[in-house]
């Protein structure tokens, strides 16, 4: 009995050590033979432990008393004990080698199962490591293809840029262009109207000559007609008419009667005809004006069946001979006008062009009413009386405005000119100026840009407060041609300059902008330039928009630069 704790606790520490090598397989079989001669050799201790105390017993049960000797048969029934201990620690032993068999083929699959394990993370690291290095490479790529989209990018806006700056150029060769067409259409205007009063002064010359030339001179007064028309045939043909027409008249004095009805019309103040009240008369009942204008009934008053005199041959040959230079001139006109093509198409869109008034020439007695005489005669007065209203303007109230002195002021001060036509029906004083709300102004007036309304609400405000007792402000001083010209120059933005001036921008404007203005009405996009403008705001504020004081501080900073803040760009 007392061997059996003892196998127990090597069968125990057998498990022990052979769950050490489990756990660390990297041990060699030499580890597991010291093990197992070491637990041998407690067994062996053990046993000589058993025969020391077997001999102890034989030596007491031998030198005691008779009763106390053992019989052999307990002797017998304890050594059949211990050899079934010894059979048990046997198979005890034997147990221990199977499981250290079996702790091998473990061992063993362990084994295997790690080299498969690092066979696997390998082949992970591998494929790691080609992920890595196709992200590099497709990093790269992309790095590459985003360097090749900002050139791109770049040469794009460099080509934005440039296109926009031949859409400038573009624009303002086509106003340009415009200009010229218009000025080319008011000289076709001008030279339809000469050739119309030409037309008429024709005929009248050609049905008066034969009443003059029954009462001319004889011989030697017409061949003086004769020399001073040949004389007039190089000159230009308003001229030719109006000398022909003293030639006529100083030649061949008219009857007293004619001298008295003689007259100059006042509806051509340019070309202005002497005539007879007789003669126009005697005009009007043979033809109309559209027959006096064809050239068939030119060619026939001029070339009649009647014999002509030597004045009425002279008269024919200057005069047809200029109205023919007038109408090849007009056919070359309108050949140049029909060259500009598609850009004469495009300011000709919306545009109507009023044709000449029919009765602008027409000879009768309305044409020379007192209304007409009297509005073509007071031209220069308006003129004159403009210049006195706007006279009034620095000198009087709003409130004591007239009609003409709020014209004034919208045409010349406010450089608002296509308003006055609106202004002139609807208002009446300053003191209806005043009273003009934003509604007012865009359903009155027709003022449509917000803008516009803007410039024409702060302009009125300033005025209201210069009747409280204030005076304008210094930014009224600005007009929007030095804003366009000359400060978008000073802050180095002139490529804005057409924006504000489309805009009409003046001093009391640029007060008003915000970022949103600048970006939705003037075009300004960029966020730079849009601080540029609002710091050059900020510095007229400083200096109270005085140009005066900007011109001082920068004058004192050409020897020293002691004031960064006004230098030009």
């Amino acid at each position: 009995p007392g061997q059996g704790p003892g196998a127990a606790a090597s069968a125990s520490a057998a498990g022990d050590s052979a769950a050490t090598n489990m756990e660390n397989p990297q041990l060699g079989a030499q580890v597991l033979l010291r093990e197992e001669v070491s637990r041998l050799q407690e067994e062996v201790h053990l046993l000589r432990q058993m025969k020391e105390m077997l001999a102890k017993d034989l030596e007491e049960s031998q030198g005691g008393k008779s009763s106390e000797v053992l019989s052999a048969t307990e002797l017998r029934v304890q050594l059949a004990q211990k050899e079934q201990e010894l059979a048990r620690a046997k198979e005890a032993l034997q147990a221990m080698k199977a499981d250290r068999k079996r702790l091998k083929g473990e061992k063993t699959d362990l084994v295997s199962q790690m080299q498969q394990l690092y066979a696997t993370l390998e082949s992970r690291e591998e494929q790691l490591r080609d992920f890595i290095r196709n992200y590099e490479q497709h990093r790269k790529e992309s790095e590459d293809a985003v360097k090749a989209l900002a050139k791109e990018k770049d040469l794009l806006e460099r080509e934005k840029w440039e296109l926009r700056r031949q859409a400038k150029e573009a624009t303002d060769h086509a106003t340009a262009l415009r200009s010229q067409l218009d000025l080319k259409d008011n000289r076709m205007k001008e030279l339809e109207a000469e050739l119309a009063m030409a037309k008429q002064s024709l005929a009248t010359l050609t049905k008066d000559v034969p009443k003059r030339h029954s009462l001319a001179m004889p011989g030697e007064t017409v061949l003086n007609g004769n020399q001073e028309w040949v004389v007039q045939a190089d000159l230009p043909l308003t001229a030719a008419i109006r000398q022909s027409q003293q030639t006529l008249y100083h030649s061949h004095p008219p009857h007293p009667a004619d001298r008295q009805a003689v007259r100059v019309s006042p509806c051509h103040s340019r070309q202005p005809s002497v005539i007879s009240d007789a003669s126009a008369a005697e005009g009007d009942r043979s033809s109309t004006p559209s027959d006096i204008n064809s050239p068939r009934h030119r060619t026939h008053s001029l070339c009649n069946g009647d014999s002509p005199g030597p004045v009425q041959k002279n008269l024919h040959n200057p005069i047809v001979q200029s109205l023919e230079d007038l109408e090849d001139q007009k056919r070359k006109k309108k050949k140049e006008k029909m060259g500009f093509g598609s850009i004469s198409r495009v300011f000709a869109r919306g545009k109507q062009r009023k044709s000449l008034d029919p009765g602008l020439f027409d000879d009768s007695d309305s044409q020379c009413s007192p209304t007409r005489q009297s509005l073509s005669l007071s031209e220069g007065e308006e003129q004159m009386d403009r210049l006195q209203q706007v006279e009034l303007v620095r000198t009087t109230p709003m409130s004591h405005w007239k009609a003409g002195t709020v014209q004034a002021w919208l045409e010349v001060v406010m450089a608002m000119p296509m308003y006055v036509k609106a202004c002139a029906e609807n208002v009446k004083s300053g003191k209806v100026l005043l009273s003009l709300s934003d509604e007012d102004l865009q359903l009155g007036l027709g003022v449509c840009s917000s803008l516009h309304r803007r410039k024409l609400r702060l302009a009125i405000e300033d005025y209201r407060d210069a009747e409280a007792g204030r005076s304008l402000s210094k930014a009224a001083e600005l007009d929007h041609h030095w804003v366009a010209k000359a400060w978008l120059n000073d802050i180095g933005l002139s490529q804005y300059s057409q924006a504000f001036q489309n805009h009409l921008v003046d001093g009391r404007m640029l007060n008003s902008l915000m970022k949103r203005d600048l970006e939705k009405h003037l075009n300004v996009s960029k966020k730079f330039h849009q601080v540029s403008i609002l710091l050059g705001i900020e510095l007229l504020y400083q200096v109270n928009f005085s140009r005066e004081a900007l011109q001082e501080r920068r004058a004192r900073c050409e020897t020293q630069n002691i004031d960064p803040v006004v230098w030009t760009n």
